[in-house]
């Protein structure tokens, strides 16, 4: 029961990083590319990479401190994180053609999707 408490509490506090971030980014560069979501996506894959070889390599990380930072924090702060862990492990583990259709499908899959609802949702 405590476990869902911890990555509310990591999640919520993940989502208010992303916005403040988010509009630091923007004011900061003033562009229409999406800085601010490329900036959370890779400082969010820098960060779960770096607690994952902590629980991994030292087991130094609590499984509360995992819940909350990793799972509920970087969930919150981007979804991003996790695919990137998810893909590295796949490299890892020698997957490389797992890996490689990990992204492409995930990142062809998410933009078609996107595609699909946006022009389903204008269409009624």
């Amino acid at each position: 029961m405590f476990d869902w408490l911890w990555v509310a509490i990591g999640g919520a506090a993940g989502s208010v990083l992303r916005y403040g971030t988010t509009i630091a980014v923007q004011r900061w560069t003033q562009s229409s590319w999406p800085w601010a979501t490329f900036a959370v996506n890779i400082l969010g894959s820098f960060l779960i990479g770096w607690l994952a070889y902590l629980v991994v390599g030292r087991g130094a990380i609590s499984v509360q401190t995992r819940l909350i930072v990793m799972v509920g924090l970087l969930g919150g702060f981007t979804t991003f994180s996790t695919f990137s862990l998810d893909t590295l492990r796949l490299i890892q583990e020698g997957g490389w053609r797992a890996a490689a259709a990990n992204a492409v499908l995930s990142v062809a899959g998410g933009l078609i999707a996107a595609w699909a609802g946006f022009n389903i949702a204008s269409s009624l």
